[in-house]
């Protein structure tokens, strides 16, 4: 049996609490913890890992494993324990002039926010919350873009946990976009300042197919990655606050969430994506009778633009290859179905192969305890079998190794030939498979291993 390990893909974006001005005293407690002596409030908001995605109407394309993030506003607001919101804003036009770069304990942008006069927090218990998110979304946001300030009064406004957002109507919507999210206690005492730490994690899971040698077979036209069960809103809440690290490796805090509701009614199954064959090769044929579609001179990377572009500012392929992938609504899994299969499919969309896509037999997600919303967060669901397993936050699902949008970023710009000596690009052969086994990621939070039968 063959083993790709398909290293994970991680986006950490971290809020810290702490006060710049010249007046302020920092008291370090040895645990790198920092308070501020003075009770000045200062709140310095980061998201980490960002980085030039490459923009669509609705948030990033999901391109490979690599941890960045493009989200054009972030809100905060912070509620009372009665769940008042007493302060709230808005960071328009993040990706640009509304945050600067950082480097420290990590990559992103970052601004600050201080909090004066009656914006100022007095003595009691809060808890922070902020969302990230683009523009021009998918997602029905009005629960987040309404949150305002509580006034006193008939209209007195008090904020609810576990949002849900609905995708918007329309055939054109995805059904998942990339937003993060986070929220953190905090107890503030009378005179003194903080420096707490906001950590917003993404939201959804993500799903790709990165595969070569593609069978021909007549009438070939989609390779689509399909699954068994669709949630149509996504559910914020039951936070995973904390700063993950490694891209998918060695997370101590890793947490198995189905945040998705609202399923898909009947038996229809649910194509996450579609890889148009006739998008990566000039035409389906089989000219050297291998069975399988040329490529050499016949492939072509659909993501180049067709003047001359500057390198870096387009993904890169495996010349030969295919990819396709998308940012899903997580699942829960359906009792005796496959999770996942890959289908090559006429243009009507009659199959002509399929492989099964599976978990490792010893995939860390296995025998774990999956918590789902029900109308709260109550329900659990334990994923035994390598066939039937939920799609969950956070976590990244793939055939084949792409780590990075660039196939080779020592060389960007060029499309590498095939089985380069590259362990963070090698898309999976189809020829001869019978079944595609598949490994969960994190850094998204964990690292999971993918086997092919």
């Amino acid at each position: 049996m063959k083993k790709n390990y398909l290293l994970g893909m991680a986006l950490m974006a971290s809020l810290s609490f702490y006060s710049c001005d010249k007046e302020v005293v920092y008291v370090q407690d040895g645990n790198g913890v920092e308070s501020v002596a003075d009770g000045v409030q200062i709140i310095t908001l980061q998201v980490e890992n960002g980085g030039d995605g490459l923009a669509t109407r609705a948030g990033r394309p999901l391109y490979s494993a690599e941890a960045k993030q493009t989200i054009e506003n972030v809100k905060l607001w912070i509620c009372d324990g009665a769940g008042n919101v007493k302060y709230v804003t808005t960071i328009s036009n993040w990706d640009k002039d509304g945050s600067t770069p950082y480097t420290t304990g990590g990559h992103g942008r970052q601004t600050t926010i201080e909090l004066k006069g009656a914006d100022k927090l007095a003595a009691g218990t809060y808890k922070i919350y902020a969302v990230g998110y683009s523009a021009t979304s998918d997602y029905d946001l009005t629960k987040v873009t309404e949150v305002k300030k509580t006034e006193e009064g008939g209209g007195k406004y008090t904020f609810s946990e576990n949002m849900v957002l609905p995708i918007k109507g329309g055939d054109t919507n995805k059904i998942g976009e990339e937003i993060f999210a986070g929220q953190m206690k905090l107890t503030v005492e009378k005179g003194k300042g903080f420096k707490k730490p906001v950590v917003l994690n993404r939201q959804v899971a993500g799903a790709f197919a990165y595969v070569k040698d593609i069978p021909f077979m007549k009438g070939a036209k989609y390779l689509k990655l399909v699954a068994s069960a669709q949630n149509q809103s996504l559910v914020l809440g039951n936070f995973n606050s904390f700063d993950l690290t490694g891209n998918g490796y060695g997370n101590a805090n890793v947490k198995y969430v189905v945040n998705g509701t609202n399923g898909k009614s009947g038996s229809e199954t649910y194509v996450i994506s579609t890889i148009d064959l006739n998008k990566w090769f000039t035409a389906i044929k089989d000219e050297d009778g291998d069975n399988l579609i040329d490529a050499g001179e016949n492939w072509k990377n659909p993501c180049r633009p067709s003047s001359s572009p500057a390198a870096g500012t387009y993904p890169t392929f495996q010349k030969g290859s295919a990819f396709g992938g998308e940012f899903v609504i997580p699942f829960a899994h359906v009792d005796g179905k496959q999770t996942l299969t890959l289908q090559l499919t006429k243009e009507n969309g009659d199959s002509l192969r399929s492989w099964k896509v599976n978990l490792g037999s010893t995939d860390v997600q296995l025998n774990q305890a999956i918590t789902y919303w029900n109308s709260n967060w109550d329900s659990t669901i334990t994923d035994t079998s390598a066939n039937t397993y939920s799609l969950v936050r956070n976590h990244l699902y793939g055939i084949g190794t792409r780590m990075n949008d660039e196939a080779d970023p020592e060389q960007p710009g060029v499309d590498p030939d095939p089985d380069p000596e590259n362990p963070n690009d090698k898309p999976e052969s189809l020829n001869n498979k019978q079944e595609l086994v598949l490994k969960v990621n994190d850094n998204w939070e964990v690292i999971h291993g993918m086997e092919l039968d």
